[in-house]
């Protein structure tokens, strides 16, 4: 019978996670801030919690990895950890947006959609929003990208009132120049574990991972 089991790991952005799932939920998950410690602590942290759950490598089927983007030295540790132990096991990859985990990790109470913002230096965010209802002056989805102040501040204009999340709102601010209210949010590493469960992530041969980078659009 095949693993049906599920490790997840994100050191896309400020913390590193690391989760394993099975059967559409999380089962065991750690966040923690590494700093510059991701690259040696990052696969003892897996070990860990394989052992405190009671799993064995060979209970794991599928590795989920954060893509990106968010924090470049970062998300190459994940993306080469990731690669390398679905390499290893023989087992398929599962790319999800790191954009996309800060929206899925958001809390319960916020219904709909939400913008998501992430520092990207050089006077830009990366951005993009899940879940936004289609504007009445034709303002639809923001597409995954980096993002000038002045651009995110035409899409919010079409979107009043949808909430804004980061995980770092005051660096992601300064860095376009805006004031306005964002909700800080910890990435998640077991949201990601189960997004990576649903069979609505394509699972890809582990050398076929790209990582998003971001530019376009500006």
């Amino acid at each position: 019978m095949a693993a049906d089991g599920l490790l997840a790991v994100d050191c896309s952005l400020r913390l590193t996670g690391v989760a394993l799932a099975r059967q559409g939920r999380a089962v065991a998950s750690e966040t923690i801030d590494l700093g510059r410690r991701q690259g040696a602590e990052l696969p003892l942290m897996a070990e860990r919690l394989l052992n405190e759950a009671g799993w064995c490598w060979s209970d794991v089927g599928r590795v989920a990895v954060s893509c990106g983007p968010g924090y470049f030295t970062g998300i190459r540790v994940g993306a080469a950890y990731a690669s390398g132990l679905a390499y290893g096991l023989g087992v398929p990859l599962v790319p999800v947006s790191s954009l996309e985990l800060l929206a899925l990790s958001r809390p319960e109470g916020i219904k709909g959609g939400v913008l998501v913002l992430v520092y990207a230096g050089h006077g830009a965010v990366y951005a993009a929003s899940f879940g936004a209802e289609p504007a009445p002056r034709g303002g639809e989805e923001l597409p995954q990208g980096e993002y000038t102040g002045s651009a995110i501040t035409d899409w919010l204009s079409l979107h009043p009132g949808i909430p804004v999340i980061s995980d770092d709102p005051e660096r992601a601010l300064n860095a376009i120049g805006l004031d306005l209210p964002v909700l800080c949010v910890r990435p998640d590493a077991a949201r990601l574990a189960e997004a990576a469960l649903t069979g609505e992530k394509p699972s890809i041969p582990p050398a076929a991972l790209r990582i998003a980078y971001c530019r376009a659009p500006v």
